[in-house]
């Protein structure tokens, strides 16, 4: 039973010393990637962009072909109505695979495993609560601790060393 009290106390000490990253969820990076991907190309600004510039396409040809002012409407309309779909489907395509890129750097990005902290100074009072943690029999007093006996046989204190 020490055995395994003090197994779990070195674990405990060293779980202290250490933070464990995760892989990324596929939630936060959806987030990050359709963040990024409207940033840079957003269907409806594009459908709004290609409605306008063809719809200025649109009157100009409607001028020089079309009778009058009928034939400029009818420009503007037709070249805004089309300039706004193949606008918006353009900034779909590339809001898409800036999506798609932005995802897999996220879920495929390197992720340190384990970040070691520093021990604290012996003598501390950080480094007293944790070699308590470690050894039952510690004494902050002198910063040593007693082994356990073998065959009867009790070795000398020795001073707790900390990973």
């Amino acid at each position: 039973m020490r055995i395994f009290v003090t197994a779990c106390a070195v674990a405990g000490v060293l779980a202290l010393g250490t933070a464990t990253a995760s892989a990324q969820s596929s939630a936060y990076c959806h987030d990050q990637a359709l963040q990024i991907a409207n940033q840079y190309a957003n269907p409806v600004a594009g459908a709004v962009g290609g409605a306008v510039v063809g719809g200025v396409a649109g009157g100009i040809l409607g001028k020089i072909l079309g009778p009058g002012n009928k034939g400029v409407g009818l420009g503007i309309g037709l070249g805004a109505g089309t300039g706004a779909v193949l606008g918006g489907a353009k900034a779909k395509k590339t809001h898409d695979a800036i999506y798609r890129d932005e995802f897999y750097k996220c879920m495929n990005q390197a992720i340190p495993t384990t970040v070691y902290y520093d021990v604290p100074p012996a003598g501390s009072a950080e480094w007293n609560y944790f070699c308590s943690l470690k050894y039952k029999s510690f004494q902050a007093s002198n910063g040593t601790f007693q082994p356990l006996p073998v065959d009867g046989y009790y070795p000398p204190r020795r001073v707790c060393v900390l990973p």
